[in-house]
Order: C-alpha cells, then structure tokens, then sequence
C-alpha cells in the first residue's frame, strides 16, 4: 500500500514537472511569434520609408530655363572661357582640309555646283521665278549684336539670327530672340580643332540622352524655336552615328537641322534623307575675311549663286563690318527672305 501512494506521487510529481515544461514551451512560442511580427512590421515600415525617399528623389523638379541650364551643367564639365567674337577664319585656319579630303574649299560657292544643288534642280532652271536669297548671322549672343540686326530688319532687309543657347557666357538670348520674328539657333557641336569651344559642346561620345537633354532644355528655352544651325562642328557632323542621334532628338521636339558645312565630309545629307527630310545648307560664307571690300565680294558671289540656282543660304556674322556691309548693299537682284522662306519651298 505504502508502495502504491508513494508511486502515485511520483507519478503525480512527474505530471506536474510535464505541465510546467509544457507550459514553458508555450510561452516561449508565443513570446517567439510576437519578436518576430514587430520585426517584420518594423522591416516593412523601414522599406516604405526607404521607397517613398527614392521616389522623391526620383520626382522631377518643375522645369525652368535655370532648371534646364543647372541640370546640363551636371552632366557636363563646363568650359568657363568666353568666346563671343570668333568667326570662322579662325576655325578653317586650324584645319588640315586636305586630311579631310576637304577637296572643295568651304568658301567657295563652287563647292555646290554639282549634287548639293539637285534638291532644288527642276526650280533652278526655271526662268519665271524668284531667286531667293536667305542670310543667317550666326554666333548672336548679346543685346548690342541683337538691336544693331533688328535696325536692319527694320530697314527692310530680312535676315535671320542665329542665337547660341543659354549659358553663362550668353544666359539672356532666349530674352532677345522674343523679338524676332524669325530667329535660329547656333547649336555648339565638336570640331576637329578649335580652341575656344562654346560651353555645353556637344561632341561625338555623348550619348543619345545627353543630346537629348540638350534639345530639350533648348526648346524649353526657346518655345516657338522652328531651326538650327551648328556652331563649329566638323568633328560631330563627320559622325554618323552622332548625326543620327541629333536628327532623332530633333524629330522628336519638330526642330529642323540646317547645315552650316562646317565639313565637306558631313554626315548630314545622308541621316537628312534616312529621316525622310530635307537638306537644307549654307552656301556661302561671307566674312571669312571681315575687310568690307572682301565681305562686298562675297555678297556679290552670294547674289550671284542665288540667281543660277534660285535658292541660296548665306552666313555671316556680327561683326561691325559684315552687318555694315549687309546694311548698304543692294539686294535687288534676288528677294531677301527669312530661313523658313527658303525651307518652306522645298517642300
């Protein structure tokens, strides 16, 4: 009997050791489940956070012409070295032609006496219709070079002012081109060697985002912009893959690429036809030479070229003498018409 109750205790003794184990187990499991809930919570909390911070750094800032302008000068080292007075005899002297297989002399109105001139052939030999004559003055970058153009537009005497976007050096040119009413803009692109080159260049390893960016931030600066012309440019207009990604950053803003033949190995007139547009150029350049008897000469070349081949695109730019020159000439030979004249008629 004494064995019995004394088994009994043990038993009972045992059963409790069991509940209390259990009853351990229990807890710690419970305790383990609600670590590892506000664990999780606090993991998710930390991931929205961490989402919400990307998404707001992603969000853009509302565009403006300064937000355009910092935005690029982020992507790009800027070139602090003005540049305002330069003209292009200064570019062709540093430029090997002959290694360029630049057999026809860019100043030279007989470099577009053979295929150039094939986009306006059919009209070229017609006899009842007016030869048109379009000057552009490239590198306009300040107000005095834009009132001294706007007497002259005044006076009667069309042309078209080639603006270089904003920058530092030149930061109100979206401001003056308000005033025109047909204006381009002179669109800096890598040469094969020049040594003053215009802030923000765009050369040939820029990818296709980059270019982009730059049209963009152009046509937000410059809303009713219809034209371009380059700036320099030898090197980036010989790159076909970079002319392409040029004319697809066009296309997309509706801007139209006029070609200053700044080489005679352009890529221009190929990406022109691979975009199903036409190919409009400069013709003559006129102050190479900036005596006023060199620049009279040349406008008489321009005239000239203008009655052969009906249609013609000459460049100057704003110095004292070209707009003298310009100014006093007598264009009654050939009517002087704005850019979107001459474009307009290759349609």
């Amino acid at each position: 009997m004494a064995k019995k109750k004394q088994k009994s205790k043990a038993n009972s003794s045992f059963a409790k050791t069991l509940k209390i184990i259990f009853l351990f187990l229990l807890l710690f499991g419970i305790g383990l489940l609600v670590y590892l809930n506000i664990y999780e919570s606090k993991e998710q909390i930390s991931e929205t956070k961490e989402i919400k911070t990307q998404k707001e750094i992603q969000k853009p800032k509302p565009q403006t012409i300064v937000n355009a302008i910092n935005n690029y000068k982020n992507e790009k080292s800027i070139d602090k070295e003005k540049n305002l007075n330069q003209n292009f005899s200064d570019i062709f002297a540093n430029m090997d032609l002959e290694k360029n297989n630049d057999s026809c002399k860019v100043t030279s109105v007989t470099c577009f006496d053979t295929k150039e001139t094939s986009a306006f052939g059919s009209l070229a030999s017609a006899t009842n219709i007016k030869a048109k004559l379009a000057i552009i003055i490239d590198d306009v970058a300040t107000k005095e070079q834009s009132e001294e153009i706007k007497k002259i537009i005044k006076n009667g005497k069309k042309i078209t002012p080639s603006f270089f976007p904003n920058t530092n050096n030149h930061p109100d040119t979206n401001k003056y081109s308000k005033e025109f009413k047909s204006f381009m803009i002179h669109l800096p692109l890598r040469a094969l060697k020049f040594n003053k080159e215009e802030p923000l260049t765009l050369t040939p390893s820029d990818s296709y985002q980059v270019i982009e960016n730059r049209i963009k931030n152009i046509k937000i600066a410059f809303p009713n912009l219809k034209y371009l012309n380059n700036h320099t440019g030898s090197l980036f207009s010989e790159d076909e893959n970079a002319m392409r990604n040029l004319f697809k950053a066009l296309k997309k803003y509706d801007l139209i690429f006029v070609d200053s033949r700044t080489s005679a190995n352009t890529k221009a007139p190929t990406i022109a036809k691979e975009f199903n547009q036409f190919y409009i150029h400069r013709n003559v350049f006129l102050d190479n030479s900036q005596d006023l008897n060199d620049i009279r000469k040349k406008l008489d070349e321009a005239v000239e070229f203008t009655l052969k081949h009906k249609r013609a695109i000459a460049i100057a730019h704003p110095h004292k003498n070209s707009l003298k020159a310009i100014s006093e000439y007598d264009f009654s030979k050939v009517e002087l018409v704005y850019i979107d004249d001459i474009y307009n008629d290759y349609k």
